[in-house]
């Protein structure tokens, strides 16, 4: 997650989706009073601002946060610091309404079929290991469903000024930047990208019964966007829209 006040732009960064490649690229032109969260194991690619700013002071956090933090209370349990996939509507509180709406907010998406698929071989990399794809995803043990709808919605509607699409998200990204007024765009790097068989079509790992699960698992972002099992997009929102309960 970024918000850079240098250049009023908010990024909210979802699970696969090409995002910590963005918050790489995004690094290179923040400034240093802007937010910007930590990358985990991917830190090391970083050759932008590392992470700074994450914690905000006190006497801006809304009161019931000061008030629980006062009594103790876990700043990032109750969501009172900066975090790398922080949902909006903590973001929102933090970042404070009035730049919320005046700063760019963005955020990207992927087809839910295909993410799901690049999920399963981010979490399971070790073949020896690794359970067969319709177990891991039925089995509650692994957890496999990604939430990444209420990272750029609140209350089922997109909150956030355009959602990128992985599926063109060198062209999108380009567009972002440009709307954001930032000339001479970094380059987007590719992070995360030697975990999953390239060759393998994210289809081919499906049964009936488990494109459906991963329908319904996602039937917010399939309406939003008009994805389809197939990859093609028929809707792509360049606004806040409703997107179903």
């Amino acid at each position: 997650m970024i918000v850079s006040h240098a250049h009023q732009f908010i990024f909210l960064k979802t699970r696969k989706t090409g995002g910590t490649s963005v918050e790489l690229a995004l690094s290179t032109v923040c400034g240093p009073d802007d937010v910007i969260t930590w990358l985990g194991r991917d830190e090391t690619l970083r050759e932008g601002r590392g992470p700074q700013n994450t914690e905000p002071a006190r006497s801006t956090l809304p009161l019931d946060l000061r008030l629980r933090l006062m009594l103790g209370a876990n700043a990032r349990a109750i969501g009172a610091v900066y975090a790398n996939h922080m949902p909006a509507r903590p973001a929102r509180r933090l970042i404070g309404q009035s730049a919320w709406d005046r700063y760019f907010k963005f955020s990207i998406e992927r087809n839910p079929w295909d993410r799901q698929v690049s999920y399963y071989y981010y979490r399971c990399r070790d073949p020896k290991t690794r359970p067969d794809f319709k177990t891991w995803l039925i089995d509650p043990r692994w957890k496999a469903r990604i939430d990444n709808f209420r990272i750029y919605g609140i209350d089922g509607t997109i909150v956030v000024d355009q959602v990128l699409r992985y599926e063109t998200l060198s062209a999108d990204f380009a567009a972002a930047m440009a709307r954001i007024g930032i000339e001479n765009p970094p380059e987007l790097p590719h992070a995360k990208a030697k975990a999953r068989p390239r060759k393998e079509d994210y289809r081919s790992h499906y049964d009936d019964e488990t494109r459906e699960l991963v329908g319904d698992w996602y039937a917010r972002e399939i309406a939003a966007f008009g994805f389809s099992f197939d990859g093609v997009a028929a809707v792509t929102p360049a606004e806040p829209a409703e997107a179903g309960a």
